[in-house]
């Protein structure tokens, strides 16, 4: 059923647990169809944590629930995303294989995207061997606009299927 006046575009990952929308409105409640709220209202706790029980539905399995919203989404490949806001306080992001340490920012990422160049990262940290402690310094590929479980089409953005 197609419940939304607006467009509302949805990605899912390769991975199980995740699922990104973008909504053409500031809410998934103000995008419901006029004609459709009241079916909307009764059915939307099999999907969505309800009101009354949120606490409680946060740990329900099966119940999608809100990990983050803000601006936008840069995601390069799993685990390697960078969520934006109007406060970059409330910023959020994971590089796979990467110190937050590192330093690696919303630019970097949106030149990866442009480029299709590859940014580096200096990991640093500590390692204890034979009951001694060594600190390390370790440069690498911090981001890649290489992504090995799809097709990147030439926009840079939508994938398709590996033909192989």
């Amino acid at each position: 059923k197609q419940w939304y006046q607006r467009r509302v575009a949805i990605m899912a990952g390769d991975f199980s647990d995740s699922l990104y929308m973008a909504l053409s409105g500031t809410s998934l409640e103000e995008i419901v169809k006029p004609e459709l709220r009241s079916e909307w209202e009764r059915q939307k706790t099999i999907w969505f944590p309800s009101e009354e029980n949120y606490a409680h539905d946060l740990r329900e399995p099966g119940l999608f629930k809100v990990e983050w919203q803000g601006k936008g989404f840069v995601g390069l490949s799993a685990k390697t995303y960078f969520c934006f806001s109007d406060d970059p306080k409330h910023d959020k992001l994971s590089t796979k294989g990467v110190n937050k340490s590192a330093g690696i920012t919303r630019s970097d990422f949106l030149r990866v995207k442009e480029t299709k160049e590859t940014v580096c990262a200096v990991n640093r940290g500590f390692l204890v061997k034979n009951n001694q402690t060594f600190s390390y310094e370790m440069e690498q590929k911090g981001l890649s606009f290489f992504y090995c479980k799809r097709k990147v089409l030439d926009d840079g953005i939508s994938t398709t299927y590996l033909d192989i």
